[in-house]
């Protein structure tokens, strides 16, 4: 039987009629406790079913998918484009899809697709590209990388001698226009680029002895170019909560905590950003009835940055100058500040075959006082053993010596206990360790949308 590419949105070639599967009812049902048994009796075995391995496409292209997106609709996937084989590891395929994604300056997403042949298919890599914009809902984009990702794979089809029986149609009248994004060159925008976001939300919940509700809002306007990138974002929450204890005393605790960040960065040359940080906030648990920020930054990248999504290695610096109007004298006896500050941070990224990893280093100082210092390493590994084997690693140590915050009237057993306000520390850390296997079939194109 021939397979079928079929592209969403194309009209699929005429197919064979499925011959219908025998039923085997059984003869005799007991009553009551027999019933359900005999329903399930009534339907065909998988020992009767004329194909012996259903699902399985004999001699099908294998593709391994790995993704790590929002998009990722891998049931869609296989729905769609039936003339691969889904393999469920990269050992067992012949070709190994990694999938993706990055923001756009208007709201959109671009999927990147990397294909790396496998196995009699090395060294045939290729890349494809799909962006989406902002306006599309989740069922466009999903179809429009459907159609991407189907092309690409039928090229690996091809190569591999294994297209013999794929047929590709398409509409007999030329597409109509597809909306995409354009240079300012090529169009003149009324909103020059800008795209804003807004939200808000309200939370109440209680009952007879304690009571909750809290407020959230958030702004978000952004503008990119090839030589831009403006971000401006206002956030804020506020949260109150009522407790009657025992002794029929209630406490009432408040929490503030908004803030505003601006983000300028200009393109200054193949590897290199200049940029600039502002920003201004309030916050509870850090003792700030008032704060604000301003800091220069250079950073500099040491792969090309539309290598981004699947591997980058950046350094980046920071100086300025930062403000703050406590509620509470703190430890070093101040009612407010200013304070100079720098900062440096280093990090690498890869996607690769064997899984991905992250790794961050970013350290800041205080100029007023170098003593007052803090450190940060953070990193992440998700690492393909051996077959269907994972292991995945998360980390992150921080040694702190700049709490210029910390109130110095000290904190009541009642704040401790509800975690008001940040405590004195020396040092955090956070680490997780997790192994994952899975076998069993080596592949699987079989959707079963029940329940």
């Amino acid at each position: 039987m021939a397979r079928y590419a079929t592209l969403p949105g194309l009209p699929p070639p005429d197919r064979p009629a499925l011959r219908p599967q025998p039923m085997f009812p059984r003869s005799f049902v007991l009553p009551v406790m027999g019933l359900l048994t005999g329903l399930a009796a009534s339907f065909p075995s998988p020992a009767s079913a004329q194909d012996p391995e259903p699902g399985i496409r004999a001699g099908a292209l294998g593709v391994f998918l790995d993704c790590n997106t929002r998009s990722c609709d891998s049931r869609y996937f296989r729905t769609e484009i039936t003339f691969v084989n889904w393999a469920r590891d990269r050992t067992l395929a012949d070709v190994h899809l990694i999938l993706t994604s990055v923001q756009t300056g208007g709201g959109g997403q671009q999927f990147n697709l990397d294909f790396i042949g496998l196995g009699d298919l090395e060294d045939t890599d290729d890349a494809l590209t799909y962006t989406s914009l902002s306006t599309d809902t989740q069922a466009e984009i999903v179809e429009g990388l459907t159609r991407v990702m189907a092309a690409g794979l039928a090229r690996y089809a091809a190569l591999a001698g294994r297209a013999g029986d794929l047929v590709i149609r398409g509409t007999e009248a030329p597409p109509p226009p597809v909306d995409r994004l354009v240079s300012p060159q090529e169009v003149d925008d009324p909103w020059n680029f800008w795209v804003f976001e807004i939200g808000a939300g309200f939370d109440l919940e209680g009952e007879e002895t304690e009571s909750e509700r809290s407020f959230d809002g958030r702004i978000e306007a952004r503008r990119t170019t090839d030589l831009w990138k403006v971000e401006l974002s206002g956030r804020g929450w506020f949260n109150r909560s009522e407790r009657e204890l025992s002794d029929s005393t209630t406490i009432v605790d408040e929490r503030t905590n908004w803030n505003t960040n601006l983000l300028v960065v200009y393109s200054l040359a193949e590897h290199w950003s200049v940029g600039m940080t502002a920003g201004a906030g309030a916050s509870t648990s850090r003792n700030q009835d008032l704060g604000a920020d301003v800091f220069a930054a250079l950073e500099y990248s040491f792969t090309p940055y539309p290598e981004a999504p699947r591997r980058s290695i950046s350094t980046r610096y920071q100086i300025g100058v930062q403000y703050f109007d406590w509620e509470e004298e703190t430890i070093f006896r101040q009612t407010s500040e200013t304070r100079p500050q720098h900062s440096a941070r280093f990090d690498v990224f890869q996607r690769q075959p064997w899984g991905q990893s992250r790794a961050s280093i970013q350290a800041s100082q205080y100029l007023h006082d170098l003593d007052l210092w803090s450190l940060r390493l953070s990193g992440n590994l998700n690492f393909r053993i051996l077959r269907g084997l994972s292991l995945d690693l998360r980390g992150e140590v921080d040694w702190i010596e700049d709490q210029l915050y910390i109130s110095g009237e000290g904190l009541s057993d009642i704040d401790i206990l509800l975690g008001r306000f940040d405590r004195p520390t020396d040092y955090a850390y956070e680490f997780s360790v997790g192994l994952s296997f899975e076998f069993g079939s080596i592949f699987n194109n079989v959707v079963n949308n029940r329940f």
